[in-house]
C-alpha cells in the first residue's frame, strides 16, 4: 500500500486526510506538524508522496522543498496553500513540486491530484526497472558476444573445449561445468573438458546415451533444466555424482547433436533460470560452430579426401577464396543460400555476392586474414540471385595446401531466419503490450457507458417527455450504443482466443471490423463503400480469427491508398457465388471482396504476397507475416484467399468461405446467451411489495442505476459496494435475488458466489452476474461452471428486466434459465 507523508500544522486537515480521505483512496498516511519533524520522518522512511503546507510554524514550505532537493530525495510533492501568488507557484514548481491544492479543497480534488502524482511516480519506477532489465540484458549479450568471438577464434581443439566450459560456468554463475562429446561407436558420452569437477570424478565421467540425463539431451536435441525442489530429491548425473541443480544443453551442428554442455550446483541452493538456459544455449551455438571448425581444420591436415567429404556435406556454407578474393570452391549448401549454381560462382569474385555498400569492411577483414592476422567471426550480408539479403556469420582462416598457394577458408552460418524471428518476437511483445493496454482501457470505459446508456434509457421510458428532449436523448442513446460496440470490438481484437466454431454472420463481422478503422479511414479521406448481400447465409467459423483477416486486408488497402496520395475508395462486397470444389462438384460459397484504389501490386510480387516474411514495406512498417497468417486462417476454415491487382489502378483481395453446415458445430462451440433465454422465459408473478433484490457493485453510478430501475419495476432493491458488505447484508436480511458485478476490489463476484453457495446453495442459484468481460475465456469458463445467468455491460434495460422477471418466475417454478 502506498504511503503519503502529510506535513501541515493544522491538526484538523491532517486528521481529515489521514483518517478519512486517504484510507478511502487506498493509501496509508504519516503526519508531521512541523517542517523539521517532516524532514526527520522523510530521513527515517521515504514515502511515495508528500502533501506539504506552504505555511509551517518553523520553516516555510518553499524552504523545506529546497532542503528536500538538496538532500537528493526523489519524492513527488504536492503543495497545499490557502493563498499564494504566481511567483510562489513558479518557485515551488522550480524546486520540484508536482502540483498544488488550494485550501479548502474537496476529496475529489485531492484524489485527482494525488492519483496523478502517484501515477507519474509509478510510471517512472516502471521505466527505471525496464531500463535496469534492458541494461542487464545488453550486458549479458555483450559478454556472450565477447565469449563467442573468443571461442570461435580458437583453433586448438583442447584449448577451445576448456574455454567453452569456463565460459559456461561464468555466464550461468554455476559451481561446476563439463562438456561431453558423443562416441557413436560405443553409444556413450565421454568427458572432454571440465571446470571445478575434481580429478577423481572427471576420470569416471563416462555415461550411456540410453540411460542418463545427458543421453536424453542427445536423443531429443532439447535442453534439460532440473533442480532438487522440483524433483523432490538430489539429481543423479551418474552413480556417486549427485547435484542440487543442473542445466544441460545440446551442442548441435546442423541437425546433429555432437555433445552436451552442462553446468551444475552441488552445494548451492540456487536454481538455474530460463535466462541461464538461453545464455548457455547461445554459447553452445558458438561452441558447436567452433568445435566443428576445429575438427575441420584437423581433418584437412589428415586427409584431403576426408576433408572434401565434410566440405561438401556440411550444413553450414563453406567456401574458399584465393589471394585475389575470387571464389575457388563452395560446398553443396552454396546454391541453396546464394541462388547460384556452383559453376556460376567458381572463379568469380566474392564481391559479386556482396552488396556494394557492405563490401569495403569485408574486403578489409579478408585482407587482414591474408596478412596472417587472426580475425574473429564477423557478419556478412550476402546478396542472393533474387537480390534478397542473407545474414551470415563467417569464420575466416588462412589456409595452406601443400605446395599450393595460400587461400582463405571460410565457414558461414546462416543467421537470417534467427534475426527475422528475433525481430518478430520483439514486435509481437510490443503488440501484446498494446493489446493489454487496449483491453484495460476498454474495461474501464464500460462502467461509465453503462451509466450513460442506462440513465438515458430510463429517461426515454417517460412518456411525458417533450419531443425535442426525447430526440436529443435518443441521439445520446444511439451514440452510447455505438461506443459500446467499439469497446466490444476493441476487447475482441485485444484478446487471444482459442479457435472456436460457431454460426457467424459475415456482414456483422465486416461491419464491426470497419468500426475499428472508421476514424483513421475518415481522417485520411478514404471513402468507404459497402455492398453487403442482405440475404447472405451464415457460415461456421471463428469470428475473432475472421476479424483478424478482414482487419489485415483493410489495413493493407488503407496503406496502399495512402502511398498513392490518399483520397481513395475502399469497397467491401459480400455475395453468394458458385465454385467448383476440390472433389470436382459445383457448390455455393460466400465471397468477400476488399477493393482499393491504391498503388497496386506488381506481377512479380503478386505471386509472393502470401509467403512468410515477404513484404514490400519499408523496415519498421511491416513484418511480412500478415497475409501469410490470413492465408493459414482461411485454409483452416476450408476456404481460399487470392488477389487480383493492376499497378496504378488498385487491388482486390478475395476470400471465399463455405456455407454453414449445422453438423459442423460441436457441442463445445455453442455458447447460448442467458439473455435470449431470459427473453423467452415466462413473466414473473406479481408479488406484494415486489421482490427483495440485493445489488453488489463497487461502481456507485451502476448500482444507483440498477436500484432506480428495480424500484420502477416495483421491487425492493438494496445496494452494497463490496462482496464483504453483501455477506453482511445477507446475514441480516433475506433476499429473493442477487445482482452482482464480477470484477470488484477485494472479493470478486465469483468469490461471493462461492461464499453464498457454502451458506445457502438455493440462494446461490438466484445470483445474476453483471460483467464487462464476457469475451475473456477465463470469465466464460467461470460463468459456465456456476451455471448462473449473466448480462454484459452496458445492457439494455428491457433485457435486464426480462432476465430479472425470468429468474423470479423460475424461482417459483423451481428451475433457472439456461446460463
Amino acid at each position: 500500500m502506498e504511503e503519503i507523508l502529510i506535513i501541515d500544522d493544522s491538526k484538523q486537515i491532517c486528521s481529515m486526510l489521514a483518517e478519512y480521505v486517504l484510507p478511502e483512496l487506498g493509501y496509508t498516511a504519516t503526519i508531521a506538524y512541523t517542517g523539521r519533524q517532516g524532514l526527520s520522518r522523510l530521513r527515517q522512511r521515504i514515502p511515495d508522496l508528500i502533501l506539504l503546507d506552504l505555511q509551517l510554524p518553523d520553516i516555510s514550505g518553499l524552504d523545506l522543498l529546497r532542503l528536500i532537493a538538496q538532500e537528493g530525495y526523489d519524492v513527488p510533492v504536492i503543495l497545499m496553500t490557502a493563498h499564494g501568488s504566481e511567483a510562489i507557484a513558479v518557485e515551488a514548481f522550480r524546486l520540484g513540486a508536482r502540483n498544488y491544492l488550494i485550501k479548502p479543497f474537496s476529496e475529489t480534488e485531492a484524489q485527482a491530484v494525488i492519483d496523478q502524482a502517484l501515477r507519474e511516480r509509478r510510471l517512472k519506477r516502471e521505466k527505471e526497472q525496464l531500463t535496469r532489465n534492458l541494461r542487464q540484458r545488453v550486458q549479458e549479450l555483450t559478454v556472450l558476444y565477447s565469449i563467442g568471438k573468443s571461442v570461435s577464434s580458437l583453433l586448438d581443439l583442447e584449448e577451445l573445449l576448456v574455454r567453452i566450459v569456463e565460459a559456461g560456468v561464468y555466464i550461468t554463475r554455476a559451481e561446476e561445468g563439463f562438456l561431453l562429446l558423443r562416441d557413436p561407436d560405443a553409444n556413450e558420452l565421454y568427458l572432454r573438458a571440465a571446470k571445478n569437477l575434481g580429478e577423481q570424478r572427471a576420470q569416471k565421467l563416462r555415461m550411456p546415451i540410453d540411460d542418463s540425463l545427458a543421453g536424453q539431451v542427445i536423443r531429443t536435441g532439447k535442453p534439460i533444466r532440473l533442480d532438487k525442489a522440483g524433483a523432490g530429491a538430489q539429481l543423479k548425473v551418474i552413480t556417486g555424482f549427485l547435484v542440487r541443480a543442473i542445466l544441460q544443453v545440446p551442442l548441435m551442428v546442423g541437425n546433429q547433436v555432437i555433445g552436451v554442455l552442462a553446468v551444475d550446483n552441488q552445494q548451492s541452493e540456487r536454481t538455474f533460470t530460463e535466462n541461464d538456459q538461453y545464455l548457455l544455449s547461445a554459447l553452445a551455438d558458438y561452441a558447436a560452430i567452433a568445435i566443428e571448425n576445429a575438427r575441420l581444420y584437423q581433418q584437412v591436415k589428415q586427409s584431403e579426401a576426408r576433408y572434401r567429404d565434410l566440405f561438401d556435406n556440411a550444413n553450414d556454407l563453406i567456401f574458399t577464396l584465393d589471394r585475389q578474393l575470387n571464389i575457388r570452391s563452395m560446398n553443396k549448401v552454396g546454391p541453396a543460400i546464394t541462388g547460384y549454381a556452383r559453376n556460376e560462382v567458381i572463379g568469380r569474385p566474392l564481391r559479386m555476392l556482396i552488396f556494394d555498400d557492405a563490401w569495403t569492411p569485408v574486403e578489409r577483414l579478408l585482407s587482414d586474414v591474408l596478412r596472417g592476422q587472426v580475425v574473429p567471426p564477423f557478419e556478412l550480408q550476402l546478396k542472393r540471385r533474387d537480390d534478397e539479403a542473407v545474414v551470415l556469420e563467417v569464420s575466416a582462416r588462412l589456409m595452406r595446401d601443400g605446395e599450393r598457394s595460400e587461400a582463405i577458408h571460410c565457414i558461414a552460418r546462416d543467421l537470417t531466419e534467427r534475426r527475422r524471428l528475433e525481430e518478430q518476437l520483439i514486435k509481437s511483445e510490443k503488440l501484446s503490450a498494446i493489446g493489454q493496454l487496449v483491453a484495460g482501457v476498454a474495461h474501464e470505459v464500460n462502467n461509465p457507458l453503462t451509466s450513460i446508456s442506462g440513465y438515458t434509457q430510463l429517461m426515454l421510458r417517460d412518456t411525458n417527455l417533450p419531443p425535442g428532449i426525447r430526440e436529443d436523448l435518443q441521439h445520446i442513446h444511439t451514440q452510447a450504443e455505438r461506443a459500446a460496440r467499439i469497446v466490444q470490438n476493441l476487447l475482441m481484437f485485444a484478446r487471444e482466443h482459442k479457435p472456436q466454431r460457431a454460426l457467424v454472420d459475415i456482414n456483422q463481422v465486416l461491419q464491426s471490423t470497419l468500426t475499428l478503422r472508421a476514424y483513421q479511414l475518415r481522417v485520411d479521406n478514404i471513402t468507404v463503400v459497402t455492398d453487403f448481400d442482405p440475404n447472405l447465409p451464415q457460415t461456421i467459423a471463428d469470428p475473432h480469427q475472421l476479424q483478424q483477416v478482414f482487419l489485415n486486408l483493410i489495413n493493407n488497402a488503407h496503406q496502399a491508398m495512402i502511398e498513392r496520395g490518399g483520397k481513395g475508395v475502399l469497397t467491401l462486397r459480400t455475395s453468394v457465388e458458385r465454385r467448383v470444389s476440390e472433389g470436382g462438384r459445383e457448390e455455393s460459397c460466400i465471397r468477400i471482396a476488399v477493393n482499393d484504389t491504391g498503388v497496386g501490386i506488381s506481377p512479380r510480387n503478386l505471386s509472393r504476397i502470401f509467403d512468410p516474411f515477404f513484404t514490400t514495406k519499408p523496415v519498421g512498417q511491416g513484418t511480412g507475416l500478415g497475409l501469410s497468417i490470413c492465408f493459414g486462417i482461411i485454409q483452416e476454415h476450408h476456404g481460399r484467399i487470392w488477389a487480383e491487382s493492376e499497378v496504378g489502378v488498385g487491388t482486390t483481395m478475395y476470400v471465399e468461405l463455405p456455407l454453414a453446415d449445422p453438423a459442423g458445430i460441436g457441442s463445445n462451440d455453442a455458447n447460448p446467451s442467458s439473455l435470449a433465454a431470459a427473453e423467452e422465459a415466462p413473466e414473473a408473478e406479481e408479488t406484494n411489495g415486489g421482490a427483495a433484490i440485493l445489488i453488489v457493485d463497487d461502481e456507485e453510478a451502476v448500482s444507483a442505476l440498477l436500484a432506480r430501475l428495480l424500484t420502477d419495476l416495483g421491487h425492493r432493491p438494496s445496494a452494497v459496494a463490496s462482496g464483504e458488505a453483501a455477506l453482511e447484508a445477507i446475514a441480516r436480511q433475506s433476499f429473493d435475488l442477487i445482482l452482482t458485478d464480477i470484477k470488484m476490489p477485494g472479493m470478486t463476484g465469483f468469490d461471493l458466489y462461492q461464499h453464498i453457495k457454502q451458506r445457502d446453495p438455493h440462494l446461490a442459484q438466484r445470483i445474476i452476474f453483471i460483467t464487462g468481460d464476457t469475451i475473456s475465456a477465463s470469465t466464460q469458463a467461470r460463468l459456465a461452471q456456476t451455471g448462473n445467468p449473466y448480462i454484459a455491460k452496458p445492457f439494455a434495460i428491457e433485457r435486464l428486466e426480462a432476465l430479472v422477471n425470468a429468474c423470479l418466475a423460475s424461482q417459483s417454478a423451481n428451475h433457472l434459465p439456461a446460463p
